[in-house]
C-alpha cells in the first residue's frame, strides 16, 4: 500500500477505533480492534499478555503506521479503551 493509500485507511479505521472507544467494554475488546486493523489491510496485533489496571501498548502496524491502545479498568470491572493509529 502506498502512503496515500495508508493514509486512507488509516482515516478510515480510525473513525472504527473511535466508536470502540466511545464505549465501555467488559474485556479489552482485542479481537474488535485486530477486526478493524484487518479490514483495513492492517497488520494484526502482536500476541501479548495485555494485564493491570491501568496500561499502554504502542506497536506498529503498518508501514507507516502505529497503533496505540490504552485501558483502564474501573470499580465495576469494565474497561475504558482509547484506541488510534498514527
Amino acid at each position: 500500500m502506498d502512503s496515500k493509500q495508508e493514509r486512507n485507511a488509516r482515516n478510515r479505521a480510525n473513525g472504527k477505533l473511535a466508536d470502540i472507544s466511545r464505549r465501555y467494554h467488559d474485556e479489552l475488546a482485542l479481537t474488535e480492534i485486530d477486526a478493524v486493523l484487518t479490514a483495513e489491510g492492517f497488520s494484526s496485533m502482536e500476541s501479548a499478555i495485555y494485564c493491570g489496571r491501568d496500561g499502554q501498548s504502542h506497536e506498529r502496524v503498518g508501514e507507516r503506521t502505529w497503533l496505540t491502545l490504552c485501558w483502564h479498568k474501573m470499580e465495576s470491572g469494565r474497561y475504558e479503551i482509547t484506541t488510534y493509529l498514527s
